[in-house]
């Protein structure tokens, strides 16, 4: 469904809406740590208060957001005034309410107090932290980059090694970002005949090879094998390419395959990536998203609004989910608790099934029996 946005400037308009909607429910404030749980505290004369929890000082421009049945509502704010007792004052810029219909129920996780339902997050790894692994280790790393090259520098006119920290723009970082296969063009000069194979030419040419202004200034180079490195078998972060003046069999690609899988065997042995494991409780759940929470603030390292995330998710009978996932929202609630919210994008045949029979164990069933 497609989703609705009405955007309200009238300031009489903003404040009936207000105090329909601001009086009681959730409030929270957009930070760059997260979303901050906030109280509404009054509106008069175009100008609107609101009590911030751990917030010394403000200024800009803020963004208020609050969730009401089907509708997202969001206030686009200019800091005015702060007072002592942790209110603070803004001038309403303009407010818009998003409709879309909810696409799931989602169901509470049992606390520890009923052990059986209890589960938990470990081995976590999101992408911005191998990100800057990969950034702050630059000595290991073209250590790596030299060993990579020396088996094949040999039988190639070109050979580039690239980690993700280098530059998310990338055009073919961002093709492997996207789930796609390595890439093999065997000649630019010959378009191919099937029409998969031209749909996958044409993309080659049109946002990669257009995009590589190295290799738009060396037209010699007319062979490209490309392969992604993958922590896990799953999680891109960098790649191996290779050109030639001549084409390259398509053989070679399994070569190829290989060096980028010792490039992965490499970091393991140095355990390059931190993965942790640090256990964190799982506050919600459904088919497409969890939720997991907790006080102490150093996990909240872990995690970052819109970054990939990578986990086991422990279940009941010694079962588990492997999951990537991207990071939707982090809230901080007036109770110190953090709340990190996930979107699930991909999991393994045997994972899908553990997750789906917790999922059906988690719904309430009711209850049958004869009365007289």
């Amino acid at each position: 469904m497609t989703d609705e946005i009405q955007t309200i400037t009238d300031q009489e308009h903003i404040k009936a809406i207000f105090y329909q909607h601001f009086l009681s429910g959730d409030i929270y404030l957009k930070t760059k740590n997260g979303d901050l749980k906030i109280q509404f505290l009054g509106l008069s004369e175009n100008k609107v208060a609101f009590r911030i929890p751990f917030i010394k000082n403000f200024s800009g421009i803020g963004l208020v957001f609050a969730r009401r049945e089907t509708n997202i509502i969001y206030v686009q704010l200019k800091f005015l005034d702060r007072s002592e007792d942790d209110s603070f004052i803004f001038y309403p810029i303009k407010l818009q309410i998003i409709s879309a219909q909810r696409r799931e129920d989602r169901h509470e996780v049992a606390s520890a107090a009923h052990s059986k339902k209890v589960v938990y997050v470990t081995n976590i790894i999101s992408d911005f932290i191998m990100e800057n692994t990969l950034s702050m280790e630059n000595k290991k790393v073209d250590r790596i980059k030299d060993l990579l090259k020396s088996d094949i520098e040999r039988h190639f006119s070109y050979i580039k090694i690239f980690f993700f920290n280098e530059g998310r723009s990338d055009p073919r970082m961002k093709y492997f970002f996207n789930g796609n296969k390595p890439i093999y063009i065997a000649d630019i000069r010959k378009k191919p005949s099937s029409d998969r194979e031209m749909a996958e030419y044409n993309n080659y040419m049109n946002e990669i090879y257009s995009k590589d202004y190295y290799l738009q200034n060396r037209k010699q180079y007319i062979s490209e094998i490309s392969v992604p490195f993958l922590f896990r078998m799953k999680i891109p972060y960098g790649y191996i390419q290779v050109n030639s003046t001549s084409q390259i069999p398509e053989n070679i690609m399994s070569i190829i395959k290989k060096i980028a899988i010792s490039c992965d065997e490499m970091f393991s042995k140095m355990n390059f990536f931190p993965v942790s494991e640090e256990k964190l409780l799982v506050s919600d759940i459904s088919r497409n998203g969890l939720s997991m929470a907790f006080r102490e603030r150093k996990f909240i390292r872990y995690f970052k609004e819109r970054c990939q995330v990578y986990f086991d998710i422990m279940l009941p009978n010694n079962k588990k989910a492997a999951i990537q996932a991207e990071v939707r929202n982090i809230v901080l609630l007036d109770n110190k608790i953090i709340k990190v919210g996930c979107e699930i994008k991909e999991m393994d045949a045997i994972s899908e099934v553990n997750y789906e029979e917790f999922l059906e164990s988690t719904i309430e069933k009711p209850e049958t029996g004869a009365t007289e």
